[in-house]
């Protein structure tokens, strides 16, 4: 069965449209979410969702920002993904809006980001190998989700469009440009282009789709609650019977992928020069962090 008639138009228009809505939904598997060190490409093809065409991306929101508990860097899932409260959310706006100079400063510690996650194929990965020929998971930041979308409604649509979910030889690789840019990595350079090009039997295409990760299960989606207490003990420092223990929440929290330094951050303040600040997580920071989850 060739993948075109595994993945059809409908299907197309329903990713397209689902691409620039609300996620609904929600784990907590990072050792799969590709990292891109500065300095090299990445030639990757996004996988669709053949059950779900408009879950082929998991759209969502994270807050994040330095323990006053730990002083490790917390990262949570929003509930704003779901179209629900989020008391993070709701900080922000209340300290950010105050007539008190501190609590406006205190708010701005607050960080908000934008992403989007898809199931990819790996063509060639230069900074691990061994993910060739394997399916990962593609944190997309708002530079690539532009090049997508310039891919299947924009400029670039006649030429792509289908294409890019297309696993077959006529099929448009997606290739990340990895550049450093002051003290960010940048992915304005990347884009989709037909070559090179790959032959996949009817077989190894079928393995990929049933290899594809459950995108909202990647990040748990914690309660208003439990969102609440990690807010109390890590943002407030606060100590008490409703607040969980230091070692318990942070191991909770840290359960998310972090990538502090990417040029993709969108910070959850009013526009401002964004200063890089020590406390942000580095990579060797987020594969320890990743490293003792697993054990």
């Amino acid at each position: 069965m060739s993948t075109k008639n595994k993945f059809n138009a409908s299907m197309f228009e329903k990713i397209k449209d689902a691409l620039n809505k609300t996620s609904e939904s929600s784990g907590g598997a990072f050792a799969n979410v590709m990292k891109f060190p500065a300095g090299k490409t990445y030639t990757l093809r996004i996988i669709p969702n053949l059950e779900d065409p408009e879950k082929t991306f998991f759209h969502h929101y994270t807050h994040g920002w330095k323990s006053k508990t730990t002083g490790s860097y917390i990262s949570t899932l929003s509930l704003q993904t779901f179209g629900e409260r989020d008391p993070i959310t709701e900080t922000f706006w209340s300290l950010i809006k105050s007539d008190d100079k501190n609590e406006k400063e205190l708010g701005k510690m607050i960080r908000r980001k934008e992403n989007w996650f898809a199931n990819v194929y790996v063509i060639d990965d230069p900074s691990n190998p061994e993910n060739n020929g394997t399916v990962k998971v593609l944190r997309i930041g708002p530079q690539i989700k532009k090049i997508i979308d310039d891919a299947l409604t924009g400029d670039g649509a006649e030429e792509f469009g289908f294409r890019i979910f297309d696993l077959g030889e006529d099929g448009a690789n997606l290739k990340i440009k990895a550049e450093q840019s002051g003290d960010f990595v940048t992915f304005a350079s990347s884009g989709f282009y037909n070559k090179p090009q790959i032959s996949l039997t009817d077989e190894q295409i079928d393995k990929i789709y049933a290899s594809a990760y459950d995108l909202e299960a990647i990040y748990p989606k914690k309660t208003f609650d439990e969102l609440q207490e990690i807010l109390d003990a890590h943002f407030y420092g606060k100590k008490g019977d409703g607040v969980k223990s230091n070692s318990a929440p942070t191991k909770q929290v840290r359960d998310t992928h972090d990538d502090s330094d990417s040029d993709d951050d969108i910070p959850f303040t009013f526009p401002s020069k964004s200063n890089s600040s020590s406390s942000d997580p580095s990579d060797d920071d987020i594969d320890k962090m990743l490293a003792e989850l697993n054990d």
